[in-house]
């Protein structure tokens, strides 16, 4: 009796060793909200085909950096500006990185509101109910709205009829719901909606460019799958599918 008990007790011990050994490899990731939705589908396809589950902070770049720098759990950065990444760089948080993507800077409407507008001048109409955009101090999306409007001399005219967001989905959001008439998003987030209309891009040359830069931190240069992840993302399949949501291929 001793004998088989010992024997089930042996198998039972091996059998949990082997569940274990099954267990997905966690990757933490932070990303840019306006990547909310094609990550999000990204996220579905590549967790059926390997054996690892995504774990995604959506938020501000800026927010999302400060918390990469206070010790969050973090593998991958996925940046709406060059700048936010650069600062983990100099802090030596960065093992390397590579711009994965690229944005349109656009301003959206509510329905109501959308056949009296057709460009960036419109802005100053004095009927416009509220103009949200991001923080410029910690939304990428805000602080290209802030060059936009400064290089086009509209800031004074505008800022107080401003409501800001904490990230450009909330803007979005703002929007959507007609809590203002106007704000100022990416093209992917104007795409993915379809309770705004979208009026009009960013003059050329108004705004720095729109890069999403993609960065493996120095705290998972040693783990496998974030590295795969890594390489992955910058893959076609992957590209192609950011791609529909309105993004173009980093340079």
């Amino acid at each position: 009796m001793k004998k088989w008990v010992g024997l089930i007790l042996l198998s039972t011990a091996l059998t949990g060793c082997g569940s274990s050994g099954d267990e997905p490899e966690e990757i933490h990731v932070m990303a840019a909200a306006s990547l909310t939705d094609a990550l999000g589908e990204i996220q579905s396809l590549y967790e059926e085909e390997e054996n690892v589950k995504l774990i995604i902070n959506y938020g501000s770049s800026g927010k999302l950096r400060e918390q990469i720098t206070q010790g969050a759990p973090a593998d991958l950065f996925l940046s709406a500006s060059i700048s936010d990444m650069e600062v983990l760089e100099e802090e030596g948080d960065v093992s390397e990185s590579v711009n994965l993507l690229m944005n349109q800077l656009v301003f959206i409407s509510t329905p109501e509101v959308a056949d009296s507008l057709s460009e960036w001048d419109d802005l100053l109409d004095k009927e416009i109910q509220g103009i949200a955009m991001g923080q410029p101090e910690s939304v990428p999306a805000g602080r290209y709205s802030l060059q936009a409007f400064e290089s086009l001399e509209m800031w004074d005219d505008l800022k107080d009829n401003v409501i800001y967001g904490s990230d450009v989905r909330q803007v979005l959001t703002y929007v959507e719901t007609g809590n203002t008439d106007v704000g100022i998003v990416y093209q992917t987030d104007a795409l993915s909606s379809d309770k705004v209309e979208m009026i009009a891009s960013a003059p050329e040359g108004s705004h720095d460019p729109i890069h999403y830069p993609i960065g493996l931190l120095e705290s998972a240069s040693d783990k496998d799958a974030a590295v795969e992840f890594y390489q992955y993302l910058q893959t076609e399949e992957p590209i192609h599918m950011f791609e529909t949501y309105g993004f173009e291929q980093g340079t």
